[in-house]
């Protein structure tokens, strides 16, 4: 007993009640059962943080846990916010200097000053002289019907992405659409999440998809087979629409009714 002794070194952990040094319970360990307790309570720790992260809404909190739609909506919130509190500093700078000027109190090298003539020189109290009234009289004549003014205002916060993954080369049609070349039969994909409101199949078995987006704006991907979604379907930025029939393809970008340039608004690599 006294070499058993000598060849395992021995752990105990005692439970004593302070008051009376009564012993209430007690382990005894070798060395070897001491690391393997150990090493299944580490195990089991382990394991258990793992099923939280994995099957509870706190794995939200880890960095690339989210889906590529959602991180693309909570970059378009994070855009939005910025714009609007941007808008929020103009107007209080507008507002201030038009209470200073009530007052006469206006500093004449002030910071106020210098953030009020930005806003004043889009919306001035003072009042434009015949040439300038003339030159909106025919720019407003000149854009009256032009609704594409109006589409960078809807597309802030909006982040479109290629409608393919490996673009040779592209070219600008008649119709502002764009002919883009790619490798041979490659998906396509969607430039922004929205729903399917239209496939149409022509004559050549090759089909067109219209994806209509938020905000009105509508892109359509024509030339395609095997086309992976249905009438009605809600799709995911960058998700799959269809494959290309061979190494070209024709993409849309419309705004209420009125064709764009894809390049204005899809950065083509």
């Amino acid at each position: 007993m006294a070499d058993y002794s000598k060849k395992h070194t021995h752990y105990r952990l005692d439970f004593v009640k302070e008051n009376t040094f009564a012993r209430l319970w007690s382990v005894r360990m070798t060395s070897i059962k001491v690391i393997i307790v150990s090493t299944a309570v580490i195990a089991g720790f382990a394991a258990l943080l793992w099923l939280v992260m994995a099957y509870t809404p706190i794995r939200r909190l880890l960095p690339e846990s989210l889906s590529g739609d959602m991180r693309s909506r909570y970059l378009e919130t994070a855009l939005r916010l910025d714009s609007l509190e941007q808008a929020a500093r103009i107007n209080d700078a507008y507002i201030a200097n038009i209470v200073a000027i009530m007052r006469d109190d206006l500093p004449g090298d002030s910071a106020l000053q210098l953030a009020a003539a930005k806003v004043i020189s889009s919306d001035s109290l003072l009042l434009a002289s015949e040439s300038e009234r003339q030159f909106v009289r025919e720019y407003e004549e000149e854009e009256r019907f032009n609704l594409s003014v109006l589409s960078p205002i809807a597309a802030e916060g909006m982040i479109f992405g290629a409608p393919a993954t490996s673009v040779l080369k592209t070219e600008t049609l008649p119709t502002q659409g764009l002919k883009i070349t790619t490798a041979r039969n490659i998906p396509v994909q969607a430039v922004y999440r929205g729903s399917v409101v239209d496939i149409n199949t022509g004559s050549n078995g090759l089909s067109t998809v219209i994806v209509q987006h938020p905000n009105d704006f509508i892109s359509i991907y024509s030339g395609l087979s095997d086309v992976y979604v249905a009438k009605g379907r809600k799709v995911s930025a960058a998700q799959g629409l269809g494959n290309t029939a061979g190494d070209a393809f024709t993409f849309e970008l419309w705004h209420n009714g009125t064709a764009l340039d894809p390049q204005d608004y899809i950065g083509f690599e």
